[in-house]
């Protein structure tokens, strides 16, 4: 049988690409151009090269600071603006991200971001390291791209992601009925079965099924995602990264350029000196930190650094671990469990996803848990008598200098109104203060948002942004320690990712540490 000219033209390519004169191989090159160059450029334009490409090329920095060289301690300021005036303005209300790094010396650190309001952005950078220095800023999404998402947050208020409740009754039959915070979108005939606790702020209804009650346990797990071309209006895709070819509409993220785009920093201030004890309720500045030699140095209070397992263990000895919430802070568990060789107590029909989940060392009496934070959980099939509202979970603890509470509540409700996360996080505060207020011993961390990837309609890096603005104002003023994953993953030179990288999440754990076994 006779190979399609295609099939064999390709094979010839694959087998000899090294063989035969420059002329012969230019030669198929451009044959390759030709052949596949339509389609593959389509693709190419639909996928990365887009609005958002056109409007970030029109845009550039300067640095305005006067001055060529630097000092550590200094500040730098930048100046955004569109290069063409005569052409364009640029947006009030797009979503940038600043950072500067060296990567010799693995040092980073962001930037602070101010809107102008007039088409053009101030950025202001602690130089905190010395060398050379480099600017990075990112266009994440366009005024006119938030604007898109946020209009599909409107339109799409309740069913973005869709969940459901699984039965098996006596005889194995699979029985399943849709749930979600908001009953309106529940179509059932047998009406509906209302879960919610306004103790724990929590919404939660499904449609009730006619062979089981109510009361019945059973699964929860996650039923749809509403596809993007159902949120998306005609032309709105060309905003967004490769909303065809995954599925997804992910942000442009576009680096700018600028001039310079890097300076020299010379020895200057001392910035780790006089550096007080790490406390709860200690201030978070704007720039709280920045890595160095890959570590994090805290600018607000001494922090630690583990070299060895026994300095983990000689921290935590004694302690108890409560983590609540998502799976970024699930991370937390993990990175524990494998830094401190802890052994994992089986629990009866729990998964790992949602937990519940229990490490004990028992030489150290080192106890560490985990827990999701009650529905809405985009997860696999979870027993719903595994699932507690945080609030109730922190009320059945007694407290004390022994335990720890750490909580991030976020990732789940990116797809809900704003209202529905903050009723949520009310309760949690609340209950929080009733901890402390019967055990002001109790370390509590709050641990916020972290930058990632994915879909800008249902949980990408703006929705992310804006409700742990929300998380940053409800919890402000208590006396809680805060780890601000979103600037270490902003300052990180990893790729964004929902789950950081285990290098990161050592950087929080430590920071936590530092006030557990304070120095």
């Amino acid at each position: 049988m006779r190979l399609p000219f295609s099939a064999r033209f390709a094979a010839g390519i694959m087998t000899e690409p090294l063989v035969g004169s420059i002329r012969r191989y230019t030669k198929y090159t451009a044959l390759c151009i030709l052949l596949f160059s339509n389609v593959g450029m389509y693709y190419f334009l639909k996928g990365y090269w887009n609005i958002e490409y056109i409007y970030a090329n029109q845009l550039g920095y300067l640095v305005t600071s006067p001055k060529s060289t630097f000092r550590v301690g200094e500040e730098l300021s930048v100046v955004i603006s569109a290069r063409h005036k005569h052409n364009m303005t640029a947006n009030v209300g797009d979503f940038l991200r600043a950072s500067i790094s060296t990567s010799n010396s693995r040092s980073s650190a962001v930037g602070i971001i101010k809107d102008n309001a007039d088409g053009t952005y101030t950025v202001t950078f602690r130089l905190l390291w010395t060398g050379n220095v480099k600017i990075n800023i990112q266009l994440i999404s366009s005024r006119q791209t938030v604007d898109i998402i946020e209009r599909t947050a409107l339109d799409f208020p309740a069913d973005k992601v869709m969940f459901r409740r699984r039965y098996l009754n006596g005889s194995k039959e699979e029985v399943q009925v849709l749930c979600n915070v908001y009953p309106e979108v529940l179509h059932g005939d047998d009406g509906v079965c209302n879960y919610s606790d306004p103790h724990a702020g929590a919404r939660w209804f499904c449609e009730k099924a006619a062979t089981v009650p109510c009361d019945a346990w059973g699964f929860h797990g996650v039923h749809m995602y509403r596809a993007v071309r159902d949120m998306l209006e005609t032309g709105e895709e060309s905003r967004f990264r490769n909303t065809f070819s995954n599925g997804e509409a992910n942000a442009a993220r576009i680096p700018l350029s600028g001039d310079p785009d890097r300076v020299y920093v010379m020895e200057g201030m001392d910035l780790l000196a006089n550096r007080t004890r790490c406390m709860p309720g200690h201030p978070n500045p704007s720039i709280s930190g920045f890595f160095h030699h890959g570590v994090w140095q805290s600018l607000v209070c001494e922090n630690r650094h583990f070299s060895t397992v026994p300095e983990w263990q000689q921290c935590l000895t004694d302690k108890t671990m409560h983590f609540f919430g998502d799976s970024t802070i699930r991370q937390w568990y993990e990175e524990l469990v494998k830094i401190l060789h802890m052994t994992e107590m089986p629990i009866p029909d729990a998964v790992h996803n949602t937990g519940p989940l229990l490490a004990h060392d028992s030489i150290n009496n080192i106890t560490v848990k985990f827990r999701i934070h009650g529905p809405p959980v985009r997860s696999t099939w979870t027993a719903t008598f595994h699932l507690k509202y945080v609030a109730n979970a922190i009320d059945e603890i007694e407290g004390g200098p022994n335990d720890v509470i750490g909580i991030s509540v976020w990732a789940h409700f990116t797809s809900f109104p704003v209202n529905i996360y903050k009723e949520r996080l009310f309760a949690i505060r609340a209950a929080l203060k009733r901890l402390l207020h019967r055990s002001p011993g109790t370390v509590v961390v709050i641990k916020s948002a972290n930058t990632r990837m994915g879909n800008e309609l249902i949980g990408g890096n703006w929705l992310g942004h804006k409700l742990d603005l929300i998380m940053r104002e409800l919890f402000a003023g208590m006396k809680v320690v805060f780890v601000d994953a979103w600037e270490m993953t902003n300052a990180h030179w990893n790729k964004d990712d929902i789950h950081p990288a285990s290098e990161i999440v050592k950087q929080e754990l430590e920071f936590l540490c530092s006030f557990i076994c304070p120095l």
